[in-house]
């Protein structure tokens, strides 16, 4: 049974943290008579909400990019993960209404959002995943990947339901499978700062993917930092050929 000061901890998260149902969103369109080739769903950091991604001028940089995309920026604030609903909610509420008529899905996210991004991606299928600063779990699973000479040659659990308990080990284990030679997985593009406090743990994933799928930008946990990261990743060829106005042969 938990304690009473466990249970009036979680009781008191749950009303600081909420997670309203369902996930408020808001839609950017591209403007013109055809419709947009790509969905973006942008998820936010840790303490971030649905109006930073304008506020810091991630939107406008992916309308500068030429891309023809519309863009979702979701509202998956904190009391979604702690109540391990995030995936769930992301797809019944702004995955599944926006979607159609789209010929990829790709979703970007900073920070917790980056982890956010990849745990969608784990559970739901999509094309790209653009993971900026992601936080990928405790330190402790991080050094017993390490320990065992990184993602390739750890030893991943098998596929099971997604859980409280289990969800890092579940993530780490999906990233073993889909960085694997040959592996049928979404893009995985990850960007970090040189200094950046999670940089340990994203070391762990840019080792596993191909070397051209890692951004690195002077700077730490910040959006000055992202920024950069976003207008390099905007111009890698596999986001390109997917999003490109015209289908590239």
């Amino acid at each position: 049974m938990r304690s009473l000061p466990l249970l009036a901890s979680l009781l008191l998260a749950c009303q600081l943290l909420p997670a309203p149902t369902p996930m408020a969103h808001t839609l950017a369109r591209t403007p013109g008579p055809t419709p947009a080739r790509c969905l973006m769903v942008l998820l936010p950091g840790a303490g971030d909400h649905i109006r930073s991604f304008s506020d810091e001028r991630f939107i406008q940089a992916i309308r500068d990019s030429g891309a023809s995309i519309d863009i979702v920026s979701a509202e998956a604030t904190m009391g979604y993960y702690f109540r391990g609903v995030v995936a769930e909610r992301l797809e019944h509420d702004v995955l599944a209404p926006n979607r159609g008529g789209h010929e990829q899905v790709w979703i970007l996210g900073i920070s917790m959002g980056g982890f956010g991004s990849l745990h969608y991606a784990q559970q739901h299928p999509v094309d790209g995943v653009i993971a900026l600063a992601p936080w990928l779990g405790d330190r402790k699973l991080a050094d017993e990947i390490q320990r065992s000479g990184g993602l390739a040659r750890w030893t991943p659990d098998p596929p099971a339901p997604v859980t409280k308990d289990n969800y890092q080990r579940q993530l780490w284990s999906w990233l073993h499978r889909s960085t694997a030679p040959g592996a049928r997985a979404p893009v995985i593009l990850l960007g970090y700062g040189d200094d950046d406090r999670l940089a340990a743990q994203d070391s762990l994933l840019a080792a596993a993917l191909p070397r051209d799928h890692v951004f690195h930008a002077p700077g730490g946990h910040d959006w000055s930092t992202w920024r950069t990261l976003l207008h390099a990743v905007l111009r890698h060829p596999d986001f390109t050929r997917s999003c490109a106005a015209s289908p590239v042969p």
